[in-house]
């Protein structure tokens, strides 16, 4: 049992760390928001229209395919429709490619430069169609939506003159928005989660020249930095942060444009917003893998570059320290391990550490320790609400009334990490080359089950029966802590368990097909 205690002790301690330089992680970008600051244009950059490739990427989107060639055609015929083409780089295998060759065919009556880009198969997925589409492209600037977006009219003009007055700049990213935010309280909460990507992260990684990236959709790339960087890879599931890395790493840098929007749609369900989570851990995760042995010792970039740079690319590491905590509380409760960081008797095993010292000194020491801890699990916990609070703020939105969206959205970031740390296996673990899952759009809804009725459903998969087994384990837990009156570890447990039967029952819900009418 001795033994035990310490392998509880050093993963609880090892937890405090981490989480501790994660949420710290969040005051030094809360603290540098205020030095951003976008670059001045010259005149003479804003007079030029060098010829663009708008790109987009599509699997099956019969939903939202009109919607996103309007927006764009919209774009280019305020850039000049002479001085853009339109590329679809269609991989549907339904529907949608009727649809496809509808629109560009009514395009090109009008005149527009639009085609349709089409492969055997999906070989690279996202990654596989962009490299091809950047191989023929003559355009020397590349810009990219994903199917659920829609560009403002004046993207381009916004976003190229920076381009031109500097040639060293690889990608310009605009500030993801909404399109369907009030549509329910799941839309409502990933949106403040989004937002505090853009409003803090990518804000504060800018405004301290830290490691940006290009987050898929919205952004303008620059061809020849893309293509001096190795172009585009299929090896992480994640080819947009990986090439953006990519090419910073060779000297190129990122310009964030936090007050572009590129709106979007949210996913409205939690089957769908875990296939998005899922497929971005995995991604980033193996990003991480695959770029950080280059970064970290490189001493071309500082310090805390590097640090920031590890904190970025392993930042979903946070679900898997979750649901190791949850199993730490969890474990310890049922076979009476104490692993609670308040208990002081925990301190025993390393054979008194202490000893050396008289009773009054050692007990100093030992409050001293517990509370250096204790005060790093406050900052920490601290640290995941100011973020969000601090977005809303800047957005000039009522926190009260967000009240019910943060705990949504706390719910929904606890509750994922059953998922996200399958996932996290499959990138740091395997060397296969997992499959591009794409998240599914569903456009314009008129009622909050609109959903229902569309294609593209999630199913149950084998995850679901791993969080319903994460709720019954906490259950189990609490109830035994309850009776053994352990309530200091339910400040673990009940907020891990509440999250996992949020997750778990939204998942059966939304997951079933439509009862026939």
């Amino acid at each position: 049992m001795l033994y035990v205690q310490i392998v509880f002790l050093v993963l609880s301690l090892l937890l405090t760390f981490m989480f501790f330089v994660y949420g710290f992680n969040h005051y030094f970008l809360l603290s540098v928001l205020r030095r951003y600051r976008t670059p001045q244009l010259i005149p003479e950059a804003t007079t030029k229209r060098p010829f663009v490739a708008v790109q987009l990427p599509i699997y099956n989107e019969r939903y939202v395919i009109r919607r996103l060639v309007d927006a764009c055609a919209h774009m280019v015929e305020q850039y000049g429709i002479d001085n853009a083409e339109i590329v679809i780089m269609d991989d549907s295998s339904d529907d949608t490619v009727q649809l496809v060759d509808e629109i560009v065919s009514e395009y090109q009556h009008k005149n527009f430069h639009i085609f349709a880009q089409r492969r055997p198969d999906r070989q690279g997925f996202k990654a596989g169609a962009l490299q091809i589409a950047l191989e023929n492209s003559q355009a020397e600037f590349i810009t990219i939506f994903d199917a659920d977006y829609t560009p403002p009219g004046d993207f381009l003009l916004r976003t190229i003159p920076y381009m031109l007055q500097d040639e060293k700049l690889a990608i310009v990213q605009s500030r993801w928005t909404h399109l369907n935010r009030y549509y329910n309280r799941v839309t409502n909460a990933v949106a403040i989660g989004i937002d505090v990507h853009f409003f803090v992260e990518q804000t504060g990684r800018y405004a301290t020249h830290c490691f940006q990236n290009f987050n898929g959709s919205g952004g303008v790339l620059r061809k020849s930095a893309l293509l001096e960087a190795g172009g585009w890879q299929a090896d992480t599931l994640a080819e947009d942060l990986d090439a953006s890395y990519r090419m910073q790493m060779i000297g190129y840098h990122v310009l964030f444009l936090k007050d572009l929007p590129s709106p979007g749609e949210v996913p409205p369900t939690v089957p769908s917003f875990k296939k998005q989570q899922a497929r971005w851990a995995n991604g980033s995760l193996r990003t991480a893998r695959k770029l950080l042995p280059s970064i970290l010792p490189n001493h071309k970039f500082k310090f805390y570059q590097r640090l920031e740079a590890f904190i970025h690319l392993t930042g979903y590491m946070l679900h898997p320290m979750m649901f190791i905590s949850f199993l730490l509380a969890s474990f310890g409760t049922i076979f009476e391990v104490d692993t609670f960081l308040v208990h002081s008797h925990m301190l025993t095993p390393f054979g008194g550490a202490y000893a050396s010292f008289d009773p009054i000194t050692a007990n100093k020491l030992h409050d001293l320790s517990w509370g250096v801890l204790d005060t790093m699990i406050l900052v920490s916990m601290v640290a995941a609400w100011l973020s969000p609070l601090v977005t809303l703020k800047l957005q000039k939105l009522s926190i009260r009334k967000n009240l019910p969206n943060l705990l949504v959205l706390f719910l929904l970031g606890s509750g994922i990490s059953v998922s996200n740390t399958i996932e996290a296996i499959k990138a740091l673990l395997t060397n296969r080359a997992w499959e591009f899952k794409r998240t599914p759009k569903y456009a314009n809804l008129q009622s909050k089950e609109g959903w229902r009725n569309r294609r593209y459903q999630v199913p149950l998969d084998f995850v679901f029966l791993l969080e319903l087994a994460s709720v019954c384990l906490g259950l189990i837990a609490t109830i035994l802590a309850i009776l053994r009156t352990h309530y200091a570890v339910l400040v673990i447990l009940v907020p891990y368990t509440t999250a996992y039967i949020f997750i778990t029952y939204l998942t059966y819900q939304q997951s079933r097909p439509q009862a026939p009418a």
